[in-house]
């Protein structure tokens, strides 16, 4: 008899060049890049960048399309919070696993994420979601807020 060994990904590997590139142009001031959005290879053996762009709301349309919600996506998002005080830049990542990913897919996530983590190393919250209404721009500015600590205003 003879035996084959066959070989299966046990979890996606990460472009780490291409996403390293898409997460230090969210981080630059400089630069009007805002988000980026990976998602999985067609065959699910790589994570690497959908897009990247300023307009968050591509994002959320991209999620809240038919096939978002079969979806497992990381977004990098800058926004900006503060008050009158101080205006600073807060970073996010966000998880999504549409509400139709099968329950393995799903369970890879928490696996895969950590890869994710190795390239987008700073961020001040992180939030997971399935539903559309956590990943608005307002949820995620409030949580960064929340995620900061200090948010004082000047009294007024």
């Amino acid at each position: 008899k003879q035996w084959y060994q066959r070989r299966v990904a046990i979890t996606a590997g990460v472009d780490e060049e291409g996403v390293k590139a898409a997460y230090e142009k969210v981080r630059d001031d400089n630069d009007d890049t805002t988000y980026a959005l990976l998602t999985y290879s067609e065959d699910n053996t790589s994570i690497r960048v959908e897009k990247t762009g300023a307009d968050y709301s591509e994002v959320v349309e991209v999620l809240n399309n038919e096939s978002g919600s079969g979806l497992r996506a990381y977004c990098f998002l800058r926004v900006t919070t503060g008050d009158e005080m101080s205006v600073r830049s807060k970073f996010a990542l966000i998880t999504w696993i549409g509400p139709d990913v099968p329950p393995l897919k799903k369970a890879k996530v928490s696996t895969e994420k950590g890869l994710v983590k190795k390239v987008v190393e700073n961020f001040s919250c992180e939030i997971q979601a399935s539903d559309i209404e956590d990943v608005t721009l307002d949820k995620i500015v409030n949580e960064a807020k929340r995620c900061g600590g200090a948010n004082y205003g000047v009294g007024k």
